[in-house]
């Protein structure tokens, strides 16, 4: 453990939302949907700092507005999701969200504004308030501080997906061991503008309302900003994070060095979250990478590019690549590039294949980008040779 540093290595453990102290979990069958769990409860023992980014689609869910308005002071306790029909286009949406978190929070013994609410599915209209009268009681009985209940919690905000998903990770932040967990769902409309459809999250870090905040939207930016499936983002994009302060470190009040080594962390774990996503389906993935930039919107922007680049895929399953498709992407996000500076190459765990240097395209046998396509993960990157900013975008390759 180092003392003043952040072991860079996140170690997997388990647990999901309930792996950090304070935090209980819950799903259940509610009859949303025709089977299986469709209600999930995450909730912590006191009020705590929480944070959200929502879809940034012009169309929201009525749950993200309640959200917000619940959020204006940035603290809360419960998280309280459901799957099979989404809250979405109904004429009495908002009215609907209120009334499902002044249930909870009776059941719960804690105050509606302390209530972020998420909802996921079909867009049909049939949503109503009845199957959360009759589920929250159960919900909130069985609540538990076990892996079990995070896993039911995970299953209930599944969708489309083939498995539920969730994952937890520990690390060091100075002589304090910190722990995240997460539930999240997402095998289709994901795409850039906060991509992951639903992602709960809880941490034991001592952090306030703020800085929170800032983090969450931070990392966002470098993980499910950057994350592109099938190039649809939902109205009902949430992900939300709460922190309880309980590993103990020092309050994280103002952006220092411990707040830099937290959006590390959170950023390495929102990563890892993208990639499980794009794994579900057996694809293989797909990365970008833009270095060298002049700014990291620059870099976030290209990355974003090449990894929606349709040309660049369809080339890649056809066993070629040229680099004037990657630099054609590159300079349509960033018109002053110049390709006397840039390098373009992509990359597999098996080999490396430089395309493109100091303003030169490269000669390159076509056996070897068929071994570059036998691996599970392809990299396509352009190196601009302007400033100091990277990014990298999250996608696949159909098989």
């Amino acid at each position: 453990m180092r003392k003043n540093g952040v072991n860079r290595e996140l170690r997997e453990i388990s647990g999901g939302v309930c792996a950090p102290s304070g935090f209980s979990a819950n799903g259940i069958a509610c009859g949303i949907k025709q089977e299986g769990e469709d209600l999930a409860l995450i909730l912590s023992d006191k009020r705590c700092p929480t944070a959200c980014v929502f879809s940034c689609g012009s169309a929201q869910s009525s749950t993200a507005t309640v959200s917000k308005k619940h959020l204006k002071y940035g603290v809360a306790r419960a998280i309280i999701a459901n799957s099979g029909k989404a809250n979405l286009l109904l004429p009495n949406g908002e009215r609907l969200a209120e009334t499902v978190c002044r249930t909870l929070a009776k059941h719960c013994n804690l105050d509606a504004n302390e209530v972020v609410i998420a909802s996921t599915g079909k867009v049909d209209g049939t949503l109503t308030l009845s199957p959360f009268e009759k589920g929250i009681p159960a919900l909130c009985k069985g609540l538990t501080a076990d892996e079990e209940g995070s896993l039911r919690a995970a299953r209930a905000i599944m969708t489309t997906d083939k498995t539920s998903k969730q994952v937890a990770y520990e690390f060091d932040l100075g002589d304090f061991p910190c722990k995240i967990g997460a539930i999240f769902k997402g095998s289709a409309r994901v795409c850039p503008n906060m991509a992951t459809m639903l992602a709960f999250l809880t941490t034991d870090i001592n952090i306030s309302p703020e800085m929170l905040q800032k983090a969450l939207s931070t990392a966002v930016k470098d993980s499910f900003n950057l994350l592109w499936l099938d190039g649809i983002s939902s109205p009902n994009d949430t992900v939300c994070i709460m922190a309880n302060g309980r590993a103990g470190n020092y309050k994280i009040s103002y952006a220092d060095s411990e707040y830099d080594k937290f959006v590390y962390a959170l950023r390495e774990v929102l990563t890892q979250i993208c990639i499980k996503i794009l794994q579900e389906n057996g694809d293989i993935l797909f990365f970008a990478k833009a270095t060298g930039a002049n700014s990291k919107q620059t870099a976030r922007e290209i990355a974003r590019k090449l990894v929606g680049a349709q040309a660049i895929k369809k080339s890649l399953q056809q066993g070629v690549l040229d680099c004037e498709s990657i630099l054609y992407t590159a300079a349509s996000s960033y018109e002053d590039m110049d390709g006397a500076k840039c390098r373009v190459w992509v990359e597999s765990n098996a080999k490396k294949i430089i395309l493109f240097d100091e303003g030169r395209a490269l000669a390159v046998k076509p056996e070897h980008f068929l071994r570059i396509l036998e691996t599970e993960k392809v990299t396509v990157g352009i190196h601009l040779g302007e400033g100091n900013y990277n990014a990298q975008a999250f996608g696949i390759i159909p098989k």
